[in-house]
């Protein structure tokens, strides 16, 4: 009988090494992330392969057989589908309006097939307190906006060291838990790439690792948990879930296309708060995320916990939204002395025009 870390030990040592092998062949395969002077604000040239390991890591598990979650066919085809349009992104940036398409496809052959699932596996779910029949053309609207919405989001979280890294390893937990099983070898392969990139990247996850992982982790909430309590997909995936909808709410504020880049995340604001030290807003942001998971777990106090951490997601949420909507308090300050005084600058000018006699 194998020992029960030999699994998680394997996955560790694949990731660990494939990680630094393809560190050092990223230059020659183009596989580079180059700063610039928009949303790329990391400091030097970061390979993009951190993707290609885990996409790696879950063939060589699925292959294996040491995967707890029997998966259908469909669902393979969507998990790895979505991988190979990010790595495809990934090293040839492609058009927004390709991902976009893939991920409609997607969510389409997802939702279809949950779907027809749950129709056959229970009659109706509670879905926050709405009892829900599960016929499939009823059902079908909510599982496609959640199969093309969360793989979205949970790209859209990548933003600093270790956060979508970090919460995967969150996620797996709680899963695994739901089913009794102990973390495996795709856990070990996905700490390792973790602590190669926090609190100094070594590589990036890149879309290939953040599609794959937001789209297995929308089919393993709605396998494991909707059939049985269907809040609990939301719950688990709740920081993403705010997350993205902070971000739309600013955009649709300023009159900004949805697709454009800016600084509008929580993991941005939360750096802006901590001096950019992702050391330490990696870890509150993850601890953030972890509270509304426990709705999914058995201890003592998990339903209080757990809507304390909504409500604390909800307020970060809140404060960001008004901090990027505002102006800031010197701006204000600024602002409120020029309509005091109306001919502030004309005295300047005038007084600097003198000096400069």
């Amino acid at each position: 009988m194998a020992h029960p870390w030999s699994h998680p030990a394997a996955g560790f040592a694949l990731g660990a090494i494939l990680s630094l092998l393809l560190i050092r062949m990223a230059p020659w395969l183009g596989w580079v992330d180059h700063p610039d002077q928009g949303r790329k604000t990391h400091a030097r040239p970061t390979a993009r392969t951190g993707g290609l390991v885990v996409w790696a890591a879950l063939a060589t598990a699925q292959i294996l057989g040491w995967l707890p979650w029997h998966l259908h066919r469909a669902d393979w085809v969507a998990i790895h589908g979505m991988a190979f349009v990010g790595a495809l992104d990934d090293r040839f940036d492609l058009r927004p309006s390709y991902k976009s398409l893939v991920g409609l496809a997607v969510a389409v052959l997802l939702a279809s097939h949950a779907a027809g699932v749950l129709s056959h596996t229970v009659s109706r779910v509670a879905f926050f307190d709405l009892d829900i029949p599960t016929y499939p053309l009823l059902i079908f609207p909510l599982l496609f906006i959640w199969f093309w919405g969360i793989p979205q989001a949970y790209n859209l979280i990548d933003g600093i060291n270790g956060l979508s890294m970090g919460l995967g390893l969150l996620v797996l937990t709680m899963l695994h838990a739901q089913i009794g099983a102990p973390l495996g070898f795709f856990s070990g392969a996905l700490l390792a790439l973790f602590l190669l990139n926090f609190p100094r990247a070594q590589h990036f996850l890149g879309d290939c690792g953040a599609l794959m992982l937001g789209t297995l982790f929308a089919v393993l909430a709605i396998k494991q948990m909707a059939p049985w309590d269907a809040d609990l997909p939301v719950w688990l995936l709740a920081y993403p879930i705010v997350d993205v909808s902070l971000v739309v709410a600013i955009r649709k504020w300023k009159h900004q296309p949805f697709s454009t880049a800016d600084r509008s995340h929580l993991h941005h604001w939360m750096m802006d708060h901590v001096g950019q030290r992702a050391w330490l807003a990696t870890p509150i942001l993850l601890a953030l995320a972890a509270l509304p998971m426990l709705r999914a777990t058995a201890i003592p106090g998990a339903y209080t916990l757990s809507s304390l951490g909504v409500l604390l997601l909800a307020g970060l949420a809140l404060k960001a939204f008004l901090d990027r909507i505002l102006p800031a308090p010197e701006a204000q300050a600024a602002a409120r002395v020029a309509r005091e005084v109306p001919h502030l600058e004309r005295v300047r000018e005038r007084s600097g025009a003198h000096r400069t006699l």
